[in-house]
């Protein structure tokens, strides 16, 4: 009997071991597997936009310390040009400008700053060599493209109003076909040089020969003698709603717009790889970034000149959206 106890305790005891990993050709005991928790998402690519102040149609000058906007009632021509200084996330300093860029008894809107004190804007002031046919009342309709040579100058500081100085007369583009103005309605010209041309693109319900319908998007080619030829209409853009007020990207390589397809005026983006491509598809940027102003009528949108800024109109106001920073 003892003998047979003893030999249990021995089997227990080396069964302890064994079962405790005692042994010395037990693998050694590996860390416990822990998981890193999900890295955050990515910051949207805009942001929440915020509003400036009164106005419409915005664009900001090339080298960024002016903002251009247009305010005032259509319906009695009283809609005007004026400026923002800009200093940072500071607008202040509005200015309207004088003649030949706003003037009495029009309508002058839709800003664009281009090279030097160059300013391209559209108006329905009449002339002998106006193209677009005016509506039976005030309004926007008939509005042509224009080019007028304008100083604007930004202060360091902010002031009652900004010194400006008309340098010339402004001149109206040509009308088709010697030029993209039409019998129709003109909107926000955007012009854009690169290694393959300088194009302006804008929008317009003629398309020299006919009406469309609606606001459609085009393309001029700028000739070497600074000439503009007629427009072609931009296909992978156009819907038979209103596709209107594109503003290009400095590279050519994205754009701008706003339209209703889907319902209510909203920003859209297009983009490509090079120039010479058609457009993407268009994202609409109001719904897929949720801008608190998506329920209203938003317009005239455009890139500052560095990409990280997207302003537009709406409900009288401009607002401006930031471009989220990536490392």
């Amino acid at each position: 009997m003892k003998v047979l106890l003893m030999s249990c305790v021995c089997l227990l005891s080396v069964g302890a071991l064994v079962g405790c990993g005692g042994g010395d050709d037990d693998p050694p005991l590996s860390p416990p597997v822990t998981s890193n928790p999900p890295p955050p998402p990515p910051p949207p690519e805009w942001g929440t936009p915020a509003v400036i102040g009164p106005g419409g149609c915005p664009i900001e000058s090339r080298d960024g310390k002016l903002l251009y906007t247009a305010a005032g009632p259509a319906d009695t021509n009283g809609l005007d040009i004026w400026v923002y200084r800009r200093d940072g996330q500071t607008y202040d300093s509005r200015t309207k400008l004088g003649a030949p860029v706003s003037v009495a008894d029009a309508n002058d809107f839709c800003p664009t700053p281009v090279m030097g004190d160059w300013l391209m804007f559209v108006s329905t002031r009449g002339g002998t060599d106006k193209c677009g046919e005016p509506g039976p009342a005030p309004g926007l309709a008939g509005a042509d493209m224009f080019l007028a040579p304008y100083g604007v100058e930004r202060p360091a500081a902010s002031v009652m109003a900004l010194t400006q100085q008309s340098l010339g007369e402004a001149k109206r583009l040509g009308c088709y076909p010697n030029g993209p103005n039409t019998k129709g309605t003109s909107f926000s010209p955007s012009l854009v040089s690169t290694p393959d041309g300088t194009f302006l693109f804008y929008s317009s319900n003629h398309n020299g020969q006919a009406p469309t319908g609606s606001q459609d998007i085009f393309m001029s080619t700028m000739a070497p003698d600074g000439s503009f030829s007629p427009g072609v209409a931009v296909a992978a853009l156009n819907t038979t709603f209103e596709d209107q007020q594109p503003n290009v990207a400095r590279d050519g390589l994205s754009i701008v717009f706003a339209s209703n397809r889907t319902g209510n005026m909203d920003i859209y983006i297009a983009s490509r790889a090079k120039v010479t491509d058609d457009w993407s598809a268009p994202r609409n940027l109001s719904t897929e970034f949720k801008f608190p102003t998506a329920a209203s009528a938003e317009s005239r949108p455009s890139l500052s000149w560095d990409l990280q800024r997207l302003y537009y109109g709406a409900d009288g106001q401009v607002n401006v959206s930031t471009r989220a920073k990536t490392n």
